[in-house]
């Protein structure tokens, strides 16, 4: 056992009752049952400490823990149903998560990888083979295999390593974390907070920074353009986004590929709805069908 469990199981088993953790632990593995998990008859009240060792053993094998340190967070600061609870130790366990490479992110109540470490494409906490809500940003260099005619390799793979790290700061800047880059372009996916904002303006970052780069500093005599689109969906996380199979990314990929334009980011309807008015104002609508519009921005290059 290691510490971080060793810790959680002091937290329940001196703050709650036994039928308070098997609740709480249904936040996390629904329709948990203690006594059928611990082999206890129905008819045998639990002990604290075996009942804290079995929610433990049993969250940790699902892969669960840190959601349910999470929620133990929130209870100990929100209470629960409208009563206050105080959770013992649970500093001890921040601490040690925190030792782990992870810290408490206040604004979205969750535990992400702390910075300044390797950045993984799950942010530390996704499952494999498990489905969540992404929304993603497509980006594609247009003109790329001109440019490679045109180029020597070597200047064309600085420039597009160049590019991706100019990308990749903007990206994780705002939370968000690459998930594929083929050269001359990828895909990067945000999770937290209010999403389809967040891949937005990284978006118009993006336009806004290859505009300056051009402007100063692009190895090419012409400019580098890109092709920019944002779309929300559930998609199934694997570390190898080859094998994802997704209606989200096939959607992404063709709104890219297909409705926009060099210098443009296109954005899907159920990302468009999200922005607000402020953000609203810079996209147009763009008539695909006689009931289905995209929305795009176009940078201005005069």
């Amino acid at each position: 056992m290691n510490r971080l469990e060793s810790y959680l199981i002091k937290a329940l088993s001196h703050s709650m009752t036994v039928h308070r953790m098997e609740k709480l632990s249904r936040m996390v593995i629904p329709g948990y049952d203690l006594h059928k998990r611990s082999g206890f008859p129905e008819t045998i009240p639990i002990p604290q400490m075996d009942a804290a060792q079995q929610v433990v053993s049993d969250i940790s094998s699902e892969g669960l823990l840190i959601r349910f340190v999470e929620i133990l967070i929130e209870i100990d600061r929100d209470g629960l149903m409208g009563r206050s609870m105080s959770i013992r130790s649970l500093s001890q366990v921040i601490d040690e998560l925190e030792s782990l490479g992870f810290i408490f992110h206040e604004g979205y109540g969750v535990f992400i990888e702390r910075g300044g470490r390797v950045k993984t494409k799950g942010w530390g906490i996704l499952r494999e083979e498990i489905n969540y809500e992404f929304s993603f940003l497509s980006l594609d260099i247009v003109g790329s295999s001109a440019l490679v005619r045109n180029y020597p390799e070597n200047k064309i793979a600085k420039a597009y390593k160049d590019l991706n790290r100019i990308i990749t700061k903007i990206v994780e800047r705002r939370e968000g974390r690459i998930w594929s880059w083929e050269g001359d372009g990828g895909l990067a996916a945000f999770y937290f907070g209010n999403k389809n904002v967040q891949a937005t303006l990284t978006g118009l970052e993006i336009l806004l920074e290859l505009f300056m780069h051009n402007l100063l500093v692009c190895p090419f005599k012409e400019p580098l353009h890109m092709r920019l689109a944002v779309h929300t969906g559930p998609c199934q996380f694997l570390n190898n986004v080859e094998e994802i199979r997704s209606e989200t990314l096939r959607r992404i990929r063709l709104i890219e590929s297909k409705y926009t334009e060099a210098d443009g980011l296109t954005i899907s309807p159920g990302v468009y709805t999200d922005l607000g008015t402020k953000l609203e104002r810079f996209f147009k609508p763009y008539e695909i069908s006689e009931r289905n519009f995209l929305y795009t921005y176009k940078m201005d290059w005069e």
